[in-house]
């Protein structure tokens, strides 16, 4: 029986994760929920109310909320998980190692038995990887 496979869905299309993501995904994912049944159990209006003529952003005006901001972030994480989705295993396990688990260089040096240079440059490589990837996009 294989490892378990974990995929979390971006604009309807199914993305491979580590099961850390698929779970950190959930985790925010179930905290939205649960902010969405607090603000019904206190009548807060959402947004989306708003949106009664098809004019949402012109409805609303909150100069400490940034809407294009927030879309073009939620686009930018979804052209991150696509780049990310190209990397192979051994890049990925290392990306989720370093900013997902915070595990330092000379940690995942001692385990794999190479120098702490030698994952820099690893890590260097696959970074500017993922930049070129996504350059094009923005």
């Amino acid at each position: 029986m294989g490892k378990k496979e974990y995929h979390i869905y971006v604009r309807g299309k199914a993305v491979p994760v580590s099961e850390e993501v698929y779970k950190a995904y959930w985790k925010i994912t179930e905290h939205e929920k649960y902010l969405q049944r607090k603000d019904w159990k206190y009548d807060v209006i959402p947004f989306s109310a708003m949106d009664y003529d098809g004019h949402f952003v012109d409805n609303i005006i909150d100069e400490r909320v940034d809407l294009e901001k927030i879309v073009e972030v939620k686009m930018q994480i979804e052209e991150l998980n696509k780049a990310l989705a190209t990397l192979t295993k051994k890049e990925r396990e290392l990306i989720e190692a370093i900013f997902y688990k915070e595990e330092s260089l000379r940690s995942i040096s001692k385990k794999e038995k190479v120098s702490y240079q030698a994952i820099g440059k690893r890590r260097d490589k696959i970074l500017e990887k993922l930049r070129k990837l996504l350059e094009d996009k923005f």
